[in-house]
């Protein structure tokens, strides 16, 4: 088997009001004068894991994203990396 890491990162969809980037957002503008400041607040993941191959590996982190790690109705994801590593 070979060994793959991959990052996933996930946030709120567009259309979906994100309230903590709004917390975040009052927090920052209160501490320091900011002009134009939008916040957005969502999560990164890394992992490191065996597959057989590429294919193998990618749809094990879109089926990890998908099911465990966003909500579908109001989250997106996406995996930012997925590469082969040696160690």
């Amino acid at each position: 088997m070979k060994k793959f890491s991959a990052k996933v990162v996930v946030k709120m969809k567009p259309n979906i009001k994100d309230v903590k980037g709004l917390t975040l957002k009052r927090a920052v503008e209160s501490f320091i004068p900011i002009e134009n400041l939008s916040c957005n607040v969502g999560g990164y993941y890394f992992f490191k894991f065996s597959a057989n191959n590429e294919i193998e590996a990618l749809k094990t982190v879109e089926k990890i994203a998908r099911e465990i790690l966003s909500n579908e109705v109001i989250e997106t994801y996406e995996i930012r990396t997925l590469e082969e590593i040696y160690e």
